[in-house]
């Protein structure tokens, strides 16, 4: 018994330590990729459809959001039912989702249908990539005595973690992949929207990078397409 228990690792509070499922945000993330729909029907949907299409999903959601911040009861059900959706510097103001539907829709007005299409994947993409391979190196890295371990045993979807360059790298090859699916393989757009997309997903705090990520990364495409190549 004592052998086994041994093999426990404990965090520095005493706590035992996270498992490889705890330290990854796998489902978060694998939530994250769903949002490439957005950039399918970006893509599909002639214009104003697509904004409008956007726009009426961003209002609903958003209605949904609020409703949470002004009801306890509704939004204790949603955080039980959905403990993914939310960490809990979002539970007294609005979602990473609300940020991400506004920041589609925002993207899919303000550029064309590929630039746009381009940075919504970078989001659901390189800024999924950053956080399960970031969160999967430090895991190895506590394992091997390299990081200090987690003082908790919550799941790491309850705070956020550092960024890590690591995660940072994972972004910019996700993306670059990305923006070259949907632009036939430009390396000049690729890297630069790339090196934009991983950039804001670094520097940009909290949430907003939901925002920031597809917003910047179609605008540095969309100039690579005109100003660059054009």
């Amino acid at each position: 018994m004592k052998a086994e228990l041994d093999h426990v690792k404990r965090s520095p509070a005493g706590r035992p330590a996270r498992t490889w499922r705890e330290s990854v945000e796998w489902g978060r993330k694998a939530i994250h990729v769903c949002s490439t729909v957005l950039a399918v029907w970006v893509l599909l949907m002639d214009e104003p459809s697509a904004t409008f299409g956007l726009a009426a999903a961003t209002v609903f959601i958003l209605a949904v959001d609020l409703a949470r911040l002004r009801a306890k009861r509704w939004a204790l059900w949603m955080y039980r039912t959905f403990p993914l959706i939310f960490r809990r510097d979002e539970r007294q103001t609005l979602s990473g989702a609300s940020v991400m539907m506004a920041g589609a829709t925002m993207t899919s007005y303000l550029f064309p249908a590929g630039p746009a299409a381009a940075g919504i994947l970078c989001l659901a993409w390189g800024d999924s990539a950053a956080a399960v391979v970031g969160q999967a190196v430090s895991f190895q890295r506590q394992k091997l005595g390299l990081e200090a371990a987690a003082s908790t045993h919550a799941p790491v979807v309850a705070k956020r973690g550092e960024k890590t360059w690591t995660g940072t790298f994972a972004c910019f090859v996700a993306s670059a992949l990305m923006i070259g699916l949907v632009l036939h393989w430009n390396p000049v757009s690729m890297a630069l929207g790339a090196v934009a997309a991983a950039a804001m997903e670094r520097w940009t705090p909290g949430r907003w990078d939901n925002l920031s990520i597809p917003l910047v990364t179609a605008g540095v495409v969309q100039i690579c397409l005109t100003w660059i190549l054009g």
